[in-house]
Formats: C-alpha cells, sequence, structure tokens
C-alpha cells in the first residue's frame, strides 16, 4: 500500500482513510525477525491487516465502511496497540 499525502477521488469515508493510511505507516514493515517494527507481532501483524481492510473499505458504501470503523475503535483500546499512540511515548519506554 502506498501512504499518499493527498486523498484520492474515489474515498467514501475520508476519515477511515485517514486512520487506514496513520496505521499502515506505523505498521509497515517486518523488521529482521519477521515481527513488526511497530508492535513486535508476527508480520503481517493484527493492525497491519485492519488498516489494509481499512483502506479498502473507505472506498466502498458504509455500510461496509461502519464495520471496520468498529474495528479500528476496539484496537484503540488495546494497550500499546492504539491508532493514536504517540511515537514520543513510545520511545520513551512509557506504556500507558
Amino acid at each position: 500500500m502506498v501512504i499518499a499525502d493527498e486523498m484520492p477521488a474515489d474515498i467514501v469515508d475520508r476519515l477511515l482513510w485517514r486512520d487506514a493510511q496513520q496505521m499502515l505507516g506505523r505498521h509497515a514493515e517486518p523488521g529482521v525477525d519477521g515481527n513488526c517494527v511497530w508492535c513486535g507481532w508476527r508480520w503481517p501483524c493484527a493492525p497491519r491487516r485492519l488498516a489494509e481492510r481499512a483502506d479498502l473499505a473507505s472506498r466502498q458504501p458504509w455500510r461496509e465502511a461502519w464495520t471496520v470503523r468498529h474495528d479500528l475503535n476496539s484496537i484503540r483500546a488495546m494497550p500499546g496497540l492504539r491508532a493514536g499512540y504517540d511515537d514520543r511515548r513510545r520511545n520513551r519506554g512509557c506504556f500507558e
């Protein structure tokens, strides 16, 4: 997936697309050990797969996007896997 600065014309759910792009950027690649460089789960990690689903759903009618949006919100509640997790806090070793 390519992370673009500008929103493609075929996007229906802009917020879902933006959230997906943010997660795709964080869970971008496996490390040398084959695990995600962001969360440490086996690549492709669950957040990466969810972000890919969200990217696709953001281009479809709202009924498809609705389910994925709830999935994204539920992953935010997981400690250390929140989509809005701040890089600075991660680098300091603070896992709130």
